[in-house]
């Protein structure tokens, strides 16, 4: 939600708001933003500033970055049981980097690979199902930590024109999400019972990538449409011409 929610903005409000800009933040030319010179660097750099609400641009905080709700169905191998999370805080965006930004302009296609060294979720959780075959549930506190976590996001976007002049518009968005491990902590599984609890986080931990990758795209469904909500009220605010001109 940082690195991609804080891409988003530093691709777009970084080009589109130019003299309102934070003195700090780099700016990149049409030419620049379509050959990957300059966009990652500025996106570093724009992200390591948004550490804070910047009231002026409007922009809240990305540490911690606050999502309401997310529910994960079952996966088809290993996870048997919903994973709902509430009140969800992301953070770890400040330690990004980005290897490739660009923006296709015959397709109207903005793509982005960076990584975030340590992507952490605290989180309330409910579970009640199966995971390895294996019986669990509970509700309570819990954090996870996705290390090395390496994201590629792709908007496709539409225009449309409002008021003599043209807007985005997102079509639709996919996010691959590969982290290179995965830590986490659940509270109160299995009720309290610390023994039972204890011995299914240590087979989750034996297999947490293969748990992990069995229901990833529930993951990333649910954090692409997090980032589409938050990219779209931005888009619906700036017209093209502000955005490339």
């Amino acid at each position: 939600m940082k690195l991609l929610l804080a891409t988003l903005w530093a691709c777009f409000i970084v080009t589109s708001f130019g003299a309102k800009l934070p003195s700090g933040f780099k700016k990149c030319n049409v030419r620049q933003i379509t050959s990957d010179m300059c966009l990652p660097k500025a996106i570093e750099s724009a992200i390591k500033q948004m550490d804070h609400p910047i009231k002026k641009l409007g922009l809240v905080s990305l540490e911690s970055l606050v999502v309401p709700s997310l529910i994960i169905d079952s996966g088809s191998k290993y996870v048997a049981t919903k994973q709902i999370l509430k009140n969800l805080k992301l953070s770890g965006f400040n330690e990004t980097s980005c290897s490739k930004a660009g923006f296709n302009y015959t397709e109207n296609t903005l793509n982005l690979e960076c990584v975030v060294p340590n992507f952490r979720l605290d989180f309330n959780y409910e579970l009640h199902g199966q995971i390895m075959m294996l019986s669990v549930y509970g509700n309570g506190t819990g954090w996870s930590i996705f290390r090395d976590n390496q994201l590629g996001l792709t908007f496709k976007l539409g225009e449309y024109e409002k008021k003599g002049q043209k807007y985005f518009n997102i079509l639709s968005q996919q996010l691959d999400m590969q982290p290179r491990d995965l830590d986490f902590d659940l509270q109160n599984l299995f009720d309290g019972d610390e023994e039972s609890a204890d011995r299914m986080k240590k087979i989750f931990k034996q297999n947490v990538l293969d748990i992990y990758y069995d229901v990833k795209s529930g993951y990333e469904e649910a954090f692409g449409k997090v980032f589409a909500y938050l990219f779209e009220k931005i888009l619906e605010k700036v017209p093209v011409a502000n955005i490339f001109g």
